[in-house]
């Protein structure tokens, strides 16, 4: 299998070449293009037999969406491209069997049969927070191909502390822990500064995070647009 990431940074596209026997998952709607002996199945990957109340664990948890598209060879080689739903950039990030990625539910985009999914309960924080602290687990190794609203960038952290604002979060690794609390002291002033909540993370490990907000891009040109 091989990856290239074409177009960066502001309208990406995965192009994806598989080998006969490989296959990639990926995020329902992702699929721009497909051909040579590329064929698809949705729902799973091939041959899967996950139930489908897990998978209804991952959509209602996660924000994940129900059905994922497996895309895969038999016989000859084929080429997909994939891209998100929102225009911005994407990353890949190469798992290792040392460690998982926590992924925030939205910003998956594919993976390979090597890279299992499932979903790490946040509790309460998405109804204090406003927004989605539900993270899609990924463990196993290969290539995990994630997205961003805007520019990706990341952090690497060794024991140390970073303070993110919650709707920048795109994905961290295993090696780190997070808390959720107020930007500031008090509630009303963490509300008039227009921040809210952010995430506090500690230890070792990398924090991939996007450019832009788009839960406040979607609050900004939302009024704007005429009523349909």
């Amino acid at each position: 299998m091989n990856i290239e990431l074409a177009y960066k940074p502001a309208h990406t596209l995965a192009v994806v070449d598989l080998q006969p026997g490989e296959q990639i998952r990926a995020e329902a709607g992702a699929m721009v293009s497909m051909k040579g002996g590329i064929q698809a199945q949705t729902g799973g990957q091939k041959n899967e037999k996950k139930g489908i109340f897990k998978r209804l664990k991952r959509t209602v948890l996660s924000g994940e969406t129900f059905f994922t598209n497996t895309f895969y060879t038999e016989a000859s080689a084929g080429q997909v491209t994939l891209a998100p739903k929102l225009c911005g950039d994407m990353e890949i990030h190469n798992l290792t069997a040392d460690h998982e990625l926590m992924i925030q539910g939205s910003s998956y985009v594919a993976a390979p049969d090597t890279v299992q999914l499932d979903t790490k309960w946040q509790g309460f924080k998405k109804i204090f927070s406003g927004e989605s602290l539900f993270f899609l687990r990924a463990f196993g190794h290969g290539p995990v191909i994630i997205n961003a609203f805007g520019a990706i960038t990341y952090r690497d952290l060794n024991n140390e502390k970073l303070v993110l604002d919650t709707g920048h979060m795109v994905a961290f690794t295993s090696g780190l822990s997070y808390t959720v609390r107020k930007a500031s002291r008090g509630w009303i002033s963490s509300f008039l500064s227009g921040e809210g909540f952010v995430l506090e993370l500690t230890g070792t490990g990398r924090v991939y995070m996007q450019s832009r907000n788009p839960s406040d891009y979607g609050n900004f040109i939302g009024p704007k647009l005429p009523p349909r």
